[in-house]
């Protein structure tokens, strides 16, 4: 017996729906603060900017410690610096948890050691999770 545009419809709706992209909220929710730095290394390796902004809050905090101490610092909003850090994408940059230290269940500081072009940072972060995952809002970085 042949299926009738309802029968149809009901028995491709499940696996259609499968096929529609998540909203980036839903993509995004990664489970530890590790998990979401992999967006961190995959925005800088591609020069994605949208990676980028999934992790890094835009009102959130950036700043720069100079080599010579008597230096100021120089410390940005995020939305002012991620496309210039996407601007020139590394296919080889690289990551990884030098230390982790939790202050409460939903605020992380981590300590993150970054091969970025030829230069190898190490970045301070203070990660925060929200109902969209887990986010950065703060970051000071000395090259080493």
């Amino acid at each position: 017996m042949p299926l009738g545009p309802r029968q149809l419809a009901l028995r491709f709706a499940l696996p259609c729906a499968l096929l529609v992209p998540l909203p980036a909220e839903a993509t995004t929710g990664a489970a530890t603060p590790e998990a979401a730095l992999e967006a961190y290394v995959g925005g800088l390796q591609a020069g994605r900017v949208d990676l980028l902004e999934t992790l890094f809050l835009p009102d959130g905090q950036f700043c720069r410690l100079p080599q010579d101490t008597a230096a100021p610092i120089d410390c940005q909003r995020f939305a002012e610096v991620l496309g210039s850090w996407a601007a020139h994408p590394d296919p080889q940059a690289r990551g990884r948890v030098l230390d982790r230290r939790d202050a409460t269940p939903a605020m992380s500081a981590v300590t993150y050691e970054l091969h970025f072009g030829d230069d190898t940072y190490v970045d301070q972060l203070l990660l925060y999770r929200t109902a969209a995952g887990w986010r950065v809002v703060a970051k000071t970085t000395a090259v080493r």
